[in-house]
């Protein structure tokens, strides 16, 4: 019962304090995100031959909130130091190392590890012992954000559109507006261009996208067109993509199930005629046919088809040898040339089909069985006329 009675009492007085305190004390901030990223970088230092055997030596650029650590070596024995004019007074003897980054003093090997907690800017590093003969540019780059374009290039027929996405990705935490715009083409033609999205809102850390359009009207020339788009916020940031384009004509192309039909006389066959879509044509092919001499008959089932954009479609041929006419003529046999066309507009387009009516030997040409036949024929006509004419002679009176 004592034990209940106290942890009533300290729960009261608990909440009373907490009544008390101020309003600030109880509200907890939310934690930022942290940028953390660690450079691992080697200096070795000579006053004869600079930072890493150069002078100026290289540029160091890292983003603001980074970690860096520094493996300093001394490249000629000699002491030196490493210092980052932060408050940018000037490269001097003696740094004010309250404001700057400086390293301990070295003669052989020393590692100096520091946090970027300044800048945006761009600063000089260099050594309080040699003043002229060991320095260098660290550059803490500011809130920007970069311009990307996917696919970058595009292949579009006159007379269609294609899109492609244009992307604003954040740099070291740029958060805003970004306006975009395209330029004319190069060379110039009569392409135009749109934004789904424009301007974009680029979040921090993340990225804006916006479709673009790109449209080539029919008259357009075929060639290699580039547009460049500009990605510009309300301060001084500018940056662009290009996006390469390949204007193309439309058409199509027609080929045959088989390059060649043989049929016998007083037949018929087929071949299957294709027409396929190039460079997103679409529209209606009309199909005709051509002998190299009269004889067989040709048709078309459909005599018309319709192809969309990057499709294929298919007509029947057919090709009849039967006799015809109110005569019953023959086909003569042999060989003869079909050129099958397809037209749609001003696009033409053929293919060649072969084809042999009968024997392949020769036209006209009759087998060894028909010859034997009317030779035998023949014989047994000539003997019938001799009997004939042996039975009507006169007889002769004795």
């Amino acid at each position: 019962m004592l034990l209940r009675r106290v942890l009533l009492t300290g729960m009261l007085a608990f909440f009373l304090i907490g009544l008390m305190l101020p309003s600030s004390i109880l509200t907890l901030s939310p934690i930022p995100k942290a940028h953390a990223a660690s450079h691992p970088i080697r200096l070795a230092g000579a006053f004869y031959t600079g930072w890493n055997g150069s002078n100026p030596g290289p540029t160091i650029t890292v983003t603001k909130g980074d970690t860096v650590s520094l493996t300093l070596v001394s490249g000629d024995s000699a002491p030196h130091t490493f210092i980052i004019d932060v408050d940018k007074d000037g490269v001097i003897a003696s740094p004010n190392c309250s404001l700057d980054k400086c390293s301990p003093q070295f003669t052989n090997t020393a590692n100096y590890r520091f946090t970027v907690d300044f800048g945006p800017g761009t600063y000089t590093y260099y050594c309080s012992i040699h003043l002229t003969s060991m320095i260098g540019t660290f550059i803490v780059p500011g809130p920007d954000y970069g311009a990307s374009s996917n696919p970058s290039s595009l292949t579009i027929p006159q007379g269609a559109s294609a899109n492609s996405s244009v992307s604003i990705t954040s740099l070291n935490n740029f958060a805003g507006s970004v306006t975009l715009t395209s330029s004319p083409s190069s060379p110039p033609g009569l392409l135009t261009s749109s934004f789904s999205v424009n301007p974009v809102i680029v979040p921090p850390s993340g990225t804006a996208k916006s479709n673009f359009t790109i449209s080539v009207p029919a008259g357009t020339s075929p060639a290699s067109y580039s547009i460049t788009v500009t990605a510009k916020n309300s301060t001084t940031f500018s940056h662009s993509t290009t996006v390469s384009v390949t204007v193309v004509i439309p058409d199509f192309k027609i080929t045959l199930s088989s390059p060649s039909l043989a049929i016998p006389p007083g037949s018929s066959g087929s071949v299957m005629v294709t027409l396929t879509s190039l460079s997103g044509f679409s529209g209606t092919v009309s199909l005709t046919t051509t002998l190299s001499s009269p004889g067989p008959q040709l048709t078309f089932s459909p005599t018309s088809v319709v192809l969309s954009s990057s499709g294929s479609t298919s007509s029947t041929l057919s090709v009849s040898a039967a006799s015809s006419g109110a005569y019953s003529t023959l086909v003569p046999q042999g060989n003869y040339n079909v050129n099958v066309t397809g037209t749609s507009g001003s696009l033409v387009h053929s293919a060649t089909l072969a084809l042999t009516v009968g024997s392949s030997s020769g036209a006209g040409a009759l087998p060894t069985s028909a010859i034997i036949g009317v030779g035998i024929a023949s014989a047994i006509a000539v003997v019938a006329a001799i009997i004939y004419f042996l039975r009507r002679r006169p007889k002769t009176k004795r």
